[in-house]
């Protein structure tokens, strides 16, 4: 499984470097752009270890002539969450602008998946049941070269308060069954209390929706710890998308991802302590003292990463990632007005894509690629004239199949 794992990174890196002398780069169009759009939408939901109840969507793209972009999510029913996310608010017209995401929780679940690694059981997890969770994360960034060259700051602090842990339900793994451990008081968690800096060089013929080229981000995170039982740790990511043209408009994309954990200080390594803390879960406590030892890195699973399986499904202190993904631009013309009770925009295009993607997460840098899991998949999205993308995605992979449902391509996000 190493040796091919190793062989199709050796095929991929050979299509980069032969791409990279095949291009003579120009934006095909306005880079800044401030054509209005807007989206609502109320949806029903279902989330895993909570239940059910109703989500209310906005976007609003370009506000009042300007570049910038309002986002919001918000949850009534079992989970109760507000979800904010403000873009491309310009302080200095064409260089500087501000990105700020913010999040609230009332009611919550996070998957906690007993092991981390590559080898671990689709089943193998607790509910951690909360009622407070916050994330701030604003980030400055300036930009130069009509968008070529990005260059960020920020930071991104996460934590929330757990009231117990909760095993799944056996005859229905996404509902809660018996209850493992309660926290009276609530167990605080500091989820991430991160410094974060990003480079990003966009040599390609378009900011958000890129046909050809090449596009290089570097991500250095610094998380620190804000108990003497927490571990402080570097993250290192490199991301490097390759796209070439194939047929009028479409193109095929090609993504890997490198990602390192660097300890400063470690955390908590008593198991006694550890196993206190995580309500006696033996899996739990490991997998805890394999992060306060050795960080984590970018997780795969979710929307963005190995699209077939939860988001964070798999943990370790080093990740490797690849992807490739045709997209067929199908729409024979751009601009037409959409104009109902939902949504308000122009159709740019619309997409139909194929995509296949593998990963691997390891403690040990040498055993990185030794395990692999696999997704493959279709989906559609509709780019808009304002700029957002909205896409549902379907993948498949050694666990079954799961479908994704969010505004904008794959390896954007990296919470």
């Amino acid at each position: 499984m190493k040796f091919k794992f190793l062989l199709s990174i050796s095929l991929f890196v050979f299509f980069i470097v032969d791409a990279a002398y095949a291009f003579e780069i120009d934006r095909r169009r306005e880079q800044f752009n401030k054509q209005y759009g807007q989206l609502f939408l109320p949806l029903p939901y279902s989330l895993p270890g909570l239940g059910t109840g109703l989500l209310l969507i906005g976007n609003f793209g370009n506000i009042a002539d300007t570049t910038t972009d309002i986002a919001a999510i918000g949850a009534i029913g079992d989970a109760e969450f507000i979800f904010t996310f403000l873009d491309e608010l310009f302080i200095a017209p064409e260089l500087l602008y501000l990105q700020y995401l913010r999040a609230h929780g009332f009611k919550f679940a996070f998957q906690q998946y007993s092991s981390r690694g590559m080898n671990t059981s689709k089943d193998d997890f607790q509910y951690g049941i909360g009622n407070s969770y916050d994330l701030n994360a604003p980030t400055l960034k300036l930009t130069f070269m009509d968008r070529m060259l990005e260059i960020g700051l920020g930071i991104n602090k996460q934590s929330g308060t757990f009231q117990k842990f909760v095993n799944p339900d056996e005859s229905d793994p996404t509902k809660q069954g018996e209850t493992v451990a309660i926290f009276d008081p609530g167990l605080e968690i500091n989820i991430a209390n991160k410094i974060e800096f990003s480079t990003r060089i966009d040599f390609t013929d378009d900011y958000k929706d890129p046909r050809r080229g090449i596009r290089n981000s570097l991500f250095i995170d610094r998380q620190t710890a804000k108990t003497s039982s927490e571990p402080s740790f570097d993250v290192v990511t490199n991301d490097l998308q390759i796209y070439i043209p194939v047929l009028e408009k479409s193109t095929i994309v090609f993504d890997l991802q490198i990602s390192d954990a660097y300890v400063t200080k470690k955390g908590e390594t008593n198991l006694e302590v550890l196993r206190i803390k995580n309500g006696g879960n033996e899996n739990l406590t490991n997998a805890e003292l394999a992060s306060n030892t050795n960080g984590t890195s970018l997780s795969l699973g979710g929307g963005d990463r190995l699209r077939s399986f939860p988001e964070g499904r798999f943990q370790g202190a080093h990740t490797i990632y690849y992807a490739a993904e045709f997209r067929w631009n199908y729409s024979s013309s751009g601009g037409e007005k959409l104009d109902l009770f939902f949504i308000q925009d122009l159709v740019e295009e619309l997409q139909v894509a194929l995509f296949f993607e593998q990963g691997s997460v390891s403690e040990a840098k040498s055993e990185l690629g030794k395990t692999v899991k696999t997704s493959v998949g279709s989906g559609f999205r509709f780019l808009s004239g304002s700029g957002n993308l909205y896409r549902a995605d379907f993948a498949t992979g050694n666990e079954g199949p799961a479908v994704s449902v969010i505004i904008q391509y794959p390896w954007t996000y990296r919470l």
